[in-house]
Protein backbone atom coordinates (compact mmCIF):
# COMPACT_ATOMS: atom_id res chain seq x y z
CA UNK A 1 0.00 0.00 0.00
CA UNK A 2 1.33 3.45 -0.91
CA UNK A 3 2.74 5.48 1.96
CA UNK A 4 0.61 8.49 2.89
CA UNK A 5 2.53 11.77 2.68
CA UNK A 6 2.82 13.29 6.15
CA UNK A 7 1.43 16.67 5.11
CA UNK A 8 -1.41 15.52 2.87
CA UNK A 9 -4.07 16.27 5.49
CA UNK A 10 -2.30 19.07 7.35
CA UNK A 11 -5.38 21.31 7.10
CA UNK A 12 -7.55 18.62 8.68
CA UNK A 13 -4.98 18.01 11.42
CA UNK A 14 -5.54 21.59 12.58
CA UNK A 15 -9.32 21.17 12.20
CA UNK A 16 -9.69 23.43 9.18
CA UNK A 17 -12.61 23.20 6.73
CA UNK A 18 -14.73 25.54 4.63
CA UNK A 19 -18.17 25.77 3.06
CA UNK A 20 -19.41 26.44 -0.44
CA UNK A 21 -22.90 26.81 -1.89
CA UNK A 22 -23.80 24.70 -4.92
CA UNK A 23 -27.12 25.73 -6.47
CA UNK A 24 -28.24 27.11 -3.12
CA UNK A 25 -27.21 24.04 -1.12
CA UNK A 26 -24.38 24.67 1.38
CA UNK A 27 -21.83 21.89 1.67
CA UNK A 28 -18.57 21.64 3.61
CA UNK A 29 -15.25 20.71 2.07
CA UNK A 30 -11.80 19.83 3.37
CA UNK A 31 -8.42 20.52 1.81
CA UNK A 32 -5.46 18.32 1.00
CA UNK A 33 -2.04 19.65 0.11
CA UNK A 34 -0.52 17.67 -2.77
CA UNK A 35 2.89 18.70 -4.14
CA UNK A 36 2.37 22.20 -2.80
CA UNK A 37 -1.10 22.53 -4.36
CA UNK A 38 -4.23 22.79 -2.24
CA UNK A 39 -7.04 20.54 -3.53
CA UNK A 40 -10.61 20.65 -2.24
CA UNK A 41 -12.56 17.50 -1.37
CA UNK A 42 -16.12 16.68 -0.32
CA UNK A 43 -17.40 13.70 1.62
CA UNK A 44 -19.24 11.29 -0.67
CA UNK A 45 -21.92 10.73 1.98
CA UNK A 46 -22.46 14.47 2.47
CA UNK A 47 -22.64 15.02 -1.28
CA UNK A 48 -25.28 12.30 -1.57
CA UNK A 49 -27.30 13.54 1.40
CA UNK A 50 -27.18 17.27 0.80
CA UNK A 51 -26.91 17.58 -2.96
CA UNK A 52 -27.21 14.53 -5.21
CA UNK A 53 -29.72 12.21 -3.57
CA UNK A 54 -32.86 12.98 -5.59
CA UNK A 55 -31.00 12.53 -8.87
CA UNK A 56 -29.22 9.35 -7.80
CA UNK A 57 -32.61 7.83 -6.98
CA UNK A 58 -34.16 9.06 -10.24
CA UNK A 59 -31.77 7.49 -12.77
CA UNK A 60 -31.08 3.85 -13.49
CA UNK A 61 -27.65 3.17 -11.92
CA UNK A 62 -26.37 1.91 -15.28
CA UNK A 63 -26.24 5.58 -16.29
CA UNK A 64 -23.43 6.14 -13.82
CA UNK A 65 -21.54 3.01 -14.89
CA UNK A 66 -21.71 3.96 -18.56
CA UNK A 67 -21.47 7.74 -18.60
CA UNK A 68 -19.25 9.09 -15.85
CA UNK A 69 -15.89 8.49 -14.23
CA UNK A 70 -15.45 9.77 -10.67
CA UNK A 71 -12.46 8.84 -8.54
CA UNK A 72 -12.85 8.35 -4.79
CA UNK A 73 -10.23 8.55 -2.03
CA UNK A 74 -10.32 7.04 1.44
CA UNK A 75 -10.09 9.52 4.30
CA UNK A 76 -7.35 9.78 6.92
CA UNK A 77 -7.82 9.80 10.71
CA UNK A 78 -7.57 13.60 10.82
CA UNK A 79 -10.13 13.97 8.04
CA UNK A 80 -12.50 11.55 9.77
CA UNK A 81 -12.30 13.69 12.91
CA UNK A 82 -13.12 16.87 10.98
CA UNK A 83 -16.00 15.26 9.06
CA UNK A 84 -17.49 13.91 12.30
CA UNK A 85 -17.27 17.40 13.79
CA UNK A 86 -18.98 18.89 10.71
CA UNK A 87 -21.75 16.29 10.85
CA UNK A 88 -22.52 16.76 14.54
CA UNK A 89 -21.76 20.42 15.18
CA UNK A 90 -22.42 22.10 11.83
CA UNK A 91 -24.95 19.95 9.99
CA UNK A 92 -27.25 18.95 12.88
CA UNK A 93 -26.52 15.29 12.01
CA UNK A 94 -28.14 15.68 8.59
CA UNK A 95 -26.11 12.62 7.65
CA UNK A 96 -27.64 10.66 10.52
CA UNK A 97 -25.56 9.21 13.32
CA UNK A 98 -22.96 8.08 10.82
CA UNK A 99 -19.42 7.92 12.15
CA UNK A 100 -16.78 8.70 9.57
CA UNK A 101 -13.94 6.19 9.72
CA UNK A 102 -10.48 6.45 8.16
CA UNK A 103 -9.85 3.95 5.39
CA UNK A 104 -13.58 3.26 5.01
CA UNK A 105 -15.36 6.51 4.14
CA UNK A 106 -14.50 8.31 0.93
CA UNK A 107 -14.08 11.82 -0.40
CA UNK A 108 -14.12 13.13 -3.97
CA UNK A 109 -12.79 16.26 -5.62
CA UNK A 110 -15.05 19.27 -5.12
CA UNK A 111 -14.87 20.07 -8.83
CA UNK A 112 -16.14 16.55 -9.62
CA UNK A 113 -19.10 17.05 -7.28
CA UNK A 114 -19.91 20.35 -8.98
CA UNK A 115 -19.65 18.85 -12.47
CA UNK A 116 -21.60 15.74 -11.44
CA UNK A 117 -24.38 17.87 -9.97
CA UNK A 118 -24.56 19.90 -13.19
CA UNK A 119 -24.66 16.70 -15.25
CA UNK A 120 -27.45 15.18 -13.15
CA UNK A 121 -29.44 18.41 -13.00
CA UNK A 122 -29.27 19.08 -16.74
CA UNK A 123 -30.04 15.47 -17.69
CA UNK A 124 -32.92 15.37 -15.20
CA UNK A 125 -34.45 18.59 -16.53
CA UNK A 126 -33.92 17.43 -20.09
CA UNK A 127 -35.77 14.20 -19.33
CA UNK A 128 -38.59 15.93 -17.49
CA UNK A 129 -39.09 18.68 -20.06
CA UNK A 130 -39.01 16.20 -22.96
CA UNK A 131 -38.27 19.03 -25.38
CA UNK A 132 -35.46 20.19 -27.65
CA UNK A 133 -32.64 22.57 -26.78
CA UNK A 134 -34.00 25.02 -29.33
CA UNK A 135 -37.09 25.47 -27.17
CA UNK A 136 -35.30 25.98 -23.86
CA UNK A 137 -31.72 26.88 -23.06
CA UNK A 138 -30.11 24.35 -20.73
CA UNK A 139 -26.78 24.96 -19.05
CA UNK A 140 -25.26 22.28 -21.30
CA UNK A 141 -26.43 21.95 -24.90
CA UNK A 142 -26.69 18.39 -26.24
CA UNK A 143 -29.13 16.11 -28.01
CA UNK A 144 -29.47 14.68 -31.50
CA UNK A 145 -29.34 15.90 -35.08
CA UNK A 146 -31.79 14.13 -37.39
CA UNK A 147 -31.27 14.17 -41.15
CA UNK A 148 -32.05 11.71 -43.93
CA UNK A 149 -31.86 8.28 -42.22
CA UNK A 150 -29.45 9.46 -39.49
CA UNK A 151 -30.02 10.29 -35.85
CA UNK A 152 -26.67 11.30 -34.38
CA UNK A 153 -25.89 12.68 -30.91
CA UNK A 154 -24.11 15.98 -30.52
CA UNK A 155 -22.57 18.12 -27.81
CA UNK A 156 -22.12 21.87 -27.98
CA UNK A 157 -18.76 23.28 -26.96
CA UNK A 158 -17.85 26.95 -27.19
CA UNK A 159 -21.01 27.63 -29.18
CA UNK A 160 -20.42 24.98 -31.85
CA UNK A 161 -22.06 21.57 -32.25
CA UNK A 162 -19.79 18.51 -32.46
CA UNK A 163 -20.73 14.96 -33.55
CA UNK A 164 -18.81 11.71 -32.91
CA UNK A 165 -16.52 10.74 -35.77
CA UNK A 166 -17.22 7.04 -35.15
CA UNK A 167 -20.70 7.45 -36.66
CA UNK A 168 -19.19 8.09 -40.09
CA UNK A 169 -17.54 5.31 -42.06
CA UNK A 170 -15.71 7.54 -44.52
CA UNK A 171 -13.77 10.63 -43.54
CA UNK A 172 -11.79 13.24 -45.46
CA UNK A 173 -9.27 15.85 -44.45
CA UNK A 174 -11.94 18.54 -44.83
CA UNK A 175 -14.23 16.79 -42.36
CA UNK A 176 -11.38 16.48 -39.89
CA UNK A 177 -10.68 20.21 -39.96
CA UNK A 178 -11.52 21.52 -36.53
CA UNK A 179 -11.93 18.00 -35.13
CA UNK A 180 -11.18 17.66 -31.44
CA UNK A 181 -11.13 15.14 -28.61
CA UNK A 182 -14.10 15.30 -26.27
CA UNK A 183 -13.23 14.04 -22.79
CA UNK A 184 -14.00 14.20 -19.08
CA UNK A 185 -17.38 15.73 -18.19
CA UNK A 186 -18.06 16.97 -21.72
CA UNK A 187 -17.89 13.37 -22.92
CA UNK A 188 -20.40 12.30 -20.24
CA UNK A 189 -23.22 14.10 -22.07
CA UNK A 190 -22.39 12.35 -25.34
CA UNK A 191 -22.29 9.00 -23.54
CA UNK A 192 -25.68 9.80 -22.00
CA UNK A 193 -27.15 10.31 -25.47
CA UNK A 194 -25.62 7.03 -26.66
CA UNK A 195 -27.04 5.24 -23.62
CA UNK A 196 -30.52 6.57 -24.39
CA UNK A 197 -30.33 5.30 -27.97
CA UNK A 198 -28.74 2.00 -26.92
CA UNK A 199 -25.90 2.35 -29.40
CA UNK A 200 -22.13 2.07 -29.43
CA UNK A 201 -21.43 0.33 -26.17
CA UNK A 202 -17.74 0.54 -27.03
CA UNK A 203 -17.84 4.30 -26.50
CA UNK A 204 -18.33 3.68 -22.78
CA UNK A 205 -14.87 2.14 -22.53
CA UNK A 206 -12.98 5.14 -23.88
CA UNK A 207 -11.73 8.20 -22.02
CA UNK A 208 -12.12 10.41 -25.09
CA UNK A 209 -14.03 10.56 -28.35
CA UNK A 210 -12.96 12.32 -31.54
CA UNK A 211 -15.72 14.68 -32.66
CA UNK A 212 -16.18 16.75 -35.83
CA UNK A 213 -17.87 20.07 -36.44
CA UNK A 214 -21.50 19.89 -37.47
CA UNK A 215 -20.99 22.84 -39.82
CA UNK A 216 -18.26 20.91 -41.66
CA UNK A 217 -20.44 17.81 -41.89
CA UNK A 218 -23.29 19.69 -43.56
CA UNK A 219 -21.07 20.38 -46.57
CA UNK A 220 -21.13 16.66 -47.43
CA UNK A 221 -24.86 16.65 -48.08
CA UNK A 222 -27.04 18.30 -50.76
CA UNK A 223 -27.98 21.94 -50.04
CA UNK A 224 -31.65 21.02 -49.62
CA UNK A 225 -30.92 18.47 -46.87
CA UNK A 226 -33.03 19.19 -43.80
CA UNK A 227 -31.19 19.03 -40.47
CA UNK A 228 -33.31 19.25 -37.35
CA UNK A 229 -32.92 19.07 -33.60
CA UNK A 230 -34.31 15.88 -32.13
CA UNK A 231 -35.01 14.51 -28.68
CA UNK A 232 -36.86 11.19 -28.10
CA UNK A 233 -40.30 11.38 -26.53
CA UNK A 234 -41.68 9.48 -23.54
CA UNK A 235 -38.27 8.54 -22.18
CA UNK A 236 -39.66 8.53 -18.65
CA UNK A 237 -41.23 5.14 -19.45
CA UNK A 238 -37.81 3.63 -20.23
CA UNK A 239 -36.53 1.58 -17.28
CA UNK A 240 -33.01 1.54 -18.75
CA UNK A 241 -32.90 5.28 -18.02
CA UNK A 242 -35.32 5.87 -15.16
CA UNK A 243 -35.00 3.90 -11.94
CA UNK A 244 -38.26 2.11 -11.11
CA UNK A 245 -36.70 -0.24 -8.58
CA UNK A 246 -37.44 0.14 -4.87
CA UNK A 247 -34.00 -1.23 -4.08
CA UNK A 248 -31.85 1.26 -2.16
CA UNK A 249 -28.42 1.84 -3.60
CA UNK A 250 -25.34 1.39 -1.48
CA UNK A 251 -23.45 4.59 -0.59
CA UNK A 252 -20.62 5.40 -3.00
CA UNK A 253 -22.19 3.29 -5.78
CA UNK A 254 -21.48 6.02 -8.34
CA UNK A 255 -17.76 6.08 -7.57
CA UNK A 256 -16.12 4.30 -10.49
CA UNK A 257 -12.55 4.08 -9.24
CA UNK A 258 -10.66 4.21 -5.96
CA UNK A 259 -7.06 5.40 -6.09
CA UNK A 260 -4.22 5.39 -3.55
CA UNK A 261 -3.59 8.80 -2.04
CA UNK A 262 -0.31 9.16 -3.90
CA UNK A 263 -2.15 9.04 -7.25
CA UNK A 264 -4.37 12.08 -6.72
Amino acid sequence: MAEIPETIDVESIIGSFNKISIEGSPISYITRKINGEELKFVSVLMAETLLLGRYLRYFNPDIFCHCISVKGYYITDAEAKVLNYINVQCSSTMNGNHEFIAGKDCIVRLEDVQEFHTFLNVCYNKMESNINDQEIQFEKQFGYIRFESYVIPYFTKEGEKYLPLLFFEKTTDDLLLGAMELKNWDLAYLKFCCHIMGVYDDLYNFDFCTVVRFNNLKNYFPPDTIFEEFWPKNLFFDSSIINYSEHLHEPNFWITEYLPLMLI
